[in-house]
């Protein structure tokens, strides 16, 4: 009996640290890759600046993967980013059965946000307009 209720305890603590880690591990990957296309976009800049790519044909290729990387990281992130970003925070909502309050409110109040265009689409469209 004590094995048992051993197993089941350790069972258990690593599923709540699972679940800590994934939730935080959405930010922090948006975060990251974020950072990751910053690094590319100065890296692309200072080689650009430097004529570097011009050297050997190997840096000219090297050059053109890490635009072409680049480039199709901002095009997922452009396209797929918000998506991505409410699926997962959704998803970690839906898995904390313990606190149905802090999972359950947080995704529905996703969900009327991205619905009625009341209080909160108003101001993003008056963000989009005067940028765009």
């Amino acid at each position: 009996l004590p094995k048992i209720e051993q197993t089941v305890n350790e069972q258990l603590e690593a599923k709540v640290l699972t679940r800590s880690s994934n939730s935080s591990k959405t930010f922090y990957d948006v975060a990251a890759n974020l950072s990751e296309m910053e690094l590319k976009k100065i890296l692309i800049e200072k080689m650009e600046g430097n004529k570097s790519i011009q050297q050997s044909n190997e840096q000219r290729n090297l050059y053109k993967a890490l635009v072409d990387a680049y480039e199709s990281d901002k095009i997922i992130l452009d396209t797929y980013g918000d998506i991505v970003t409410l699926k997962r925070r959704r998803d970690d909502g839906a898995d904390k059965d313990e606190e149905p309050f802090a999972g359950s409110d947080r995704g529905s109040k996703r969900c009327r946000e991205g619905k009625e265009p009341e209080s909160a689409s108003a101001p993003q469209e008056k963000a989009t307009r005067s940028a765009g």
